[in-house]
């Protein structure tokens, strides 16, 4: 009886490392439909791949899963992460907000920027390429702010 389950035992490990094996192992093609970040938003290329690098893992339909997130629990608390980052605002969706939502975004973004809110620090504590220097999130934050002056200016020249 002892050997039954001896070997019950060593097959379920077995399979159960394989299980993980798989997970980890497996890779996936990179998004050949990367959708662009802030379309019909004036950017300048260095701004933009601040925010590439920085912000669209979690706030784009962009993101990078890394080898970790197919791995319960991290794939659940990664998954939610990224689900609730989306809610608050999707940067591949920036031309379905509205002048107004895109102003408060605006807003929102430069104020959480340039009070080291953003990124999250559990984030750039895995993904050390994310971090912003003062210099950049500076940069973010005029840009932020210039862009919320620009629709300001196209919305009273409609009028």
């Amino acid at each position: 009886m002892r050997r039954i389950i001896t070997r019950a035992g060593f097959i379920a490990l077995a399979l159960f490392a394989m299980t993980v094996m798989a997970l980890v192992l497996h890779t996936e093609a990179p998004s050949a439909n990367a959708i662009p970040l802030f379309q019909g938003a004036k950017i300048d290329p260095s701004t933009l791949v601040l925010f590439q690098r920085s912000c669209q893992n979690c706030h784009s339909e962009n993101t990078q899963w890394p080898w970790y997130s197919r791995i319960p629990p991290a794939s659940w608390v990664i998954a939610k992460d990224i689900q609730e980052a989306r809610s608050h605002v999707n940067l591949s969706h920036w031309n379905s907000y509205s002048v107004d939502e895109q102003q408060d975004l605006l807003t929102r973004i430069g104020s959480a920027v340039r009070s080291h809110q953003m990124p999250l620090p559990r984030y750039t504590f895995l993904h050390r390429d994310a971090v912003l220097t003062a210099e950049e999130r500076e940069t973010i934050y005029e840009w932020s702010r210039a862009e919320k002056k620009r629709l300001r200016a196209a919305e009273v020249g409609e009028d």
